[in-house]
């Protein structure tokens, strides 16, 4: 192509399911950092304020307050637990999606290149089979989510399994 300074190729290196909605719940680092901490165990707004501002990111209760309305209209928190105190109904919040954050070695996808390429032919053979599921038909009768869908329950199954308190090895999975 005449013209043309700089071409290459660029493949996708992460999937991430989710909607607009959950999307813009996203929208601001304080939200994230809720998930995180909700992801531990279920708490209130005040309880939520002062993990956050242990961690060095202040919050007023308030602004508290307003990023759990947020996430709950995203769908990404829900409503764990209310519990009376002193005439008054204490709401514990739990997270619906887990936020894993980390910063990963700046050569992970070279030095995990094998274990990737691996993963991936497997994912690909559990994804087929999913598409190929007679259930699944049922969950996208028009065929436009058909990726999309597939995804998502590998992504609810993924989840899942992280909910598990001891790894499984391969002797418990025999």
């Amino acid at each position: 192509m005449p013209g043309t300074l700089f071409q290459k190729d660029v493949k996708a290196r992460r999937v991430t399911t989710m909607g607009h909605v959950a999307a813009q719940g996203l929208g601001d680092p304080a939200r994230i950092r809720i998930l995180e901490v909700l992801g531990q165990k279920p708490m209130a707004a005040e309880e939520i304020a002062k993990a956050l501002g242990s961690s060095g990111f202040k919050k007023a209760t308030t602004t508290i307050r307003h990023h759990l309305d947020t996430l709950k209209e995203a769908g990404l928190i829900e409503v764990a637990r209310m519990v009376e105190v002193r005439g008054a109904v204490m709401k514990y919040y739990s997270a619906t999606l887990k936020v894993y954050t980390c910063e990963p070695p700046a050569d992970l996808d070279a030095k995990a290149a094998k274990l990737v390429d691996d993963t991936s032919a497997k994912l690909a053979k559990i994804l087929s089979g999913i598409q190929g599921d007679k259930r699944f038909a049922a969950l996208d009768k028009d065929g436009k989510c058909r990726e999309f869908l597939a995804l998502e329950i590998v992504n609810a199954a993924l989840a899942k399994a992280t909910e598990r308190k001891e790894p499984q090895t391969k002797k418990a999975a025999s």
